[in-house]
């Protein structure tokens, strides 16, 4: 009953506010707080909060307001907490550091926990700004996970429980360009190539058997997103991969509130893997 009365409090707030004439100020502090879930079941979605410190003032007057972070091209430091469902919580924390030269380096650490899982994740990534809109990089990714399972008998009766190990390390290219238009506010176009090796194991506790794998794979993502205002944008997204390729469709809206204070809004569709419904995120951005 409290999600369901928080969620028509964001609602409202989206929906009945009055449109007033805000002023895009310079911002160094980025805050914002979502709850973000499917529509099939909504009240099991998750509570996001970020925060993001710029080292220099970022400028939201001529850009998507989404994308002003990003085009800044400056150094910056950031984290997140989310919440959900069984015992779900997550926290992260990353650093951008930008040179003078436009070269960067990004560090991130995201660990998660549930009822089932834990999940430790640490990133690096290099990069060049080539030209005002746009940039390369190359990151590192490595994930490791453990899971507790049950194996369930014919009739229903619990076997053994099992705990199983997931790793993996990943090498991305990247590369990432915002171009502006004249009769909207742009398109931006992300592309990347993942190389994937994964290992993974399996322990019955009852038994003690042990059983283990490893394989790789080459994923390819591409995405684009066209703002056909500063506050409004529509996208889509392809993958492709060895077993499916999946593809989906997404919109956002920015709405400003206030000088500081923005509501905003987010629903996206997958089309592959097929799923019901769409996700829904609405949320609440501060920027001082």
């Amino acid at each position: 009953m409290t999600i369901n009365r928080l969620n028509l409090a964001l609602l409202f707030a989206l929906t009945s506010t009055t449109t007033l004439a805000a002023t895009d100020n310079t911002y160094q502090h980025d805050a914002s707080l979502e709850y973000a879930g499917s529509s099939e079941a909504f009240d099991d979605g998750t509570w996001n909060t970020n925060y993001r410190y710029y080292f220099t003032p970022v400028s939201q007057d001529t850009v998507p307001y989404a994308l002003s972070g990003f085009l800044a091209q400056t150094s910056n430091l950031g984290g997140s907490y989310s919440k959900g469902e069984y015992g779900f919580s997550s926290f992260s924390v990353d650093g951008e550091y930008v040179f003078a030269s436009k070269w960067f380096v990004d560090a991130q650490y995201q660990t998660s926990d549930s009822d089932y899982f834990d999940f430790d994740s640490y990133n690096l990534s290099f990069g060049y700004y080539f030209n005002l809109t746009s940039a390369i990089y190359a990151t590192y990714v490595k994930d490791d996970s453990d899971r507790n399972g049950l194996l369930i008998g014919p009739q229903g009766n619990i076997n053994s429980y099992t705990r199983s190990n997931f790793s993996s390390d990943r090498f991305i290219l990247g590369v990432r360009s915002f171009i502006p238009l004249q009769s909207t506010s742009g398109i931006d176009l992300k592309g990347q190539l993942a190389f994937s090796k994964f290992d993974y194991s399996t322990k019955n506790m009852q038994t003690g058997d042990n059983y283990s794998d490893s394989d790789d794979a080459t994923v390819l993502e591409l995405s684009a997103d066209w703002y056909l205002t500063r506050a409004w944008s529509v996208g889509a997204n392809y993958s492709v991969q060895e077993d499916t390729d999946p593809y989906g469709i997404s919109t956002a809206y920015h709405w400003r509130l206030t000088d500081s204070f923005s509501a905003i809004a987010r629903v996206s569709k997958s089309f592959e893997p097929d799923e019901d419904g769409v996700f829904l995120s609405l949320g609440i951005n501060g920027r001082f």
